[in-house]
């Protein structure tokens, strides 16, 4: 019984000791499967190119500079193919049925980043991971830090959402020698780590080929569409804009007495300069797309040197000297019909003796019109208080002693205000609307 379990002791012993993976079977294998040339593309037919199956993994976008059209990004591909010259039983070589033997010693595929600002050259030369199966089949693991271009549309900055690609070919192997295929039609974002600034909406791969030189070459792309995070530009770029418009505008609200109305509309000016000079260095300097936020900051910046025009008109007039320079009539009815139609109170009476002479006449009046109750009477004081103010009012616009030129100053400022009032805020809730929607939509 004792001699039966020894003896099987020992053949389980004696078989895992063949079947060990000891570093022996693997310095055998390389010894005896690698003596080949790495130039030399490993096929049995040369007329028949090497498929190569790619996946792109992205690991981090680190930036997208939208001056320069330049994406940083980290990334590692998956990189397989057949190699005919190398294959080997595990059984006979200790269970070992993957190697990992040195780069240099392997045939590879001289793949390129076409888009690349940095210099051209093949990828994975600075960090390589390859390794080798009992099949023949070679896995190589190249990880790069990306340095793309990338076509940026600021049309709706900042809800301005960015298309970037990677796009790879092989170096010098035309699709005689080699044939990239993708494995999955996507970049794979199994291990992306967010960036603050921009967000990942999808991601698609296409193979396409393109002609260099009269040779057809297979060209792999990968796109990213980022979206970028408007918060902190809204809050620090397009709120203070829309509040500086909407502030420039109580320019025509200050009296002209007080003397600080030109050097306030003078500092809105320059302050829309500023604000302008900040949004143009986050624009690229190509003219290829033109931003819907520079271009509302331009028309603010020519609305803010109208106000200052009209403010030195207003206070010309408002220092007329009338003696030497009468109202002309003409103007004299201008300014009537426009204090009608805006319901403004003339200046040549005070509001409080306008609203005491009526309040005693239609006191006075107020048993002579019809009505019964408590409520006829109320109804018939307000119909008299209205209709001995309208008549007031048009009493007070119609005395050509009245028509001053600081009356003259006051009505234009009116109505310029409640002109650039509704052009501003139709112009801005329009301006928003367009660069949210565009936004959310694509969602």
């Amino acid at each position: 019984m004792l001699n039966s379990a020894l003896t099987a002791l020992s053949l389980v012993l004696i078989t895992d000791m063949c079947l060990s993976q000891s570093a022996l079977n693997v310095s055998k294998l390389h010894d005896e499967l690698l003596n080949l040339i790495p130039n030399v593309r490993p096929v049995n037919d040369v007329t028949q190119p090497t498929v190569v199956n790619i996946s792109f993994h992205l690991l981090s976008i680190i930036s997208l500079d939208t001056v320069s059209q330049k994406l940083v990004s980290n990334g590692w591909m998956s990189v397989v193919w057949h190699n005919d010259y190398v294959s080997w039983n595990p059984e006979h070589h200790g269970g070992v049925w993957r190697i990992s033997p040195h780069p240099d010693r392997l045939w590879r595929p001289r793949l390129t980043v076409l888009n690349t600002l940095k210099d051209l050259k093949p990828v994975g030369e600075d960090y390589v991971v390859i390794y080798l199966t009992y099949k023949g089949e070679v896995f190589w693991l190249p990880a790069e830090r990306f340095e793309t271009f990338c076509r940026v549309d600021v049309t709706f900055f900042p809800f301005d959402i960015q298309r970037c690609r990677w796009e790879f070919f092989g170096w010098a192997q035309d699709v005689n020698e080699i044939v990239l295929q993708l494995v999955q039609p996507s970049v794979c974002l199994d291990s992306f780590q967010k960036n603050g600034e921009w967000s990942v909406m999808d991601t698609t791969a296409w193979v396409e080929t393109r002609a260099f030189y009269g040779f057809p070459f297979s060209v792999v792309n990968y796109e990213v569409t980022l979206r970028r995070r408007p918060t902190l530009l809204a809050l620090t770029v397009l709120l203070p804009v829309v509040v500086q418009s909407v502030v420039n505008m109580f320019v025509f609200t200050i009296p002209s007495e007080a003397g600080e109305r030109l050097a306030y509309a003078m500092t809105s000016f320059l302050s829309f300069g500023v604000f302008m000079s900040f949004i143009v260095d986050l624009m690229p300097s190509s003219t290829e797309t033109l931003s819907i936020m520079a271009v509302s900051l331009s028309c603010q910046l020519i609305l803010s040197a109208v106000y200052v025009l009209f403010c030195i008109l207003s206070l010309r007039l408002f220092h007329r000297d009338p003696h030497k320079h009468p109202v002309p009539p003409t103007l004299q009815t201008l300014i009537v019909g426009l204090e009608l139609l805006l319901c403004l109170d003339p200046p040549s009476q005070p509001r409080n003796a306008v609203h005491t002479e009526v309040e005693t006449i239609s006191s006075d009046n107020s048993g002579t019109l019809y009505g019964t109750g408590v409520k006829g009477s109320r109804l018939q004081g307000h119909l008299a208080r209205w209709a001995r103010k309208r008549k007031v009012r048009q009493e007070a616009y119609t005395q050509p002693q009245d028509m001053t030129w600081q009356r003259v100053s006051r009505s234009l400022d009116k109505l310029l205000f409640r002109i650039f009032f509704c052009l501003v805020m139709m112009y801005t809730v329009v301006v928003i609307i367009i660069m949210t929607s565009h936004y959310f939509n694509a969602v």
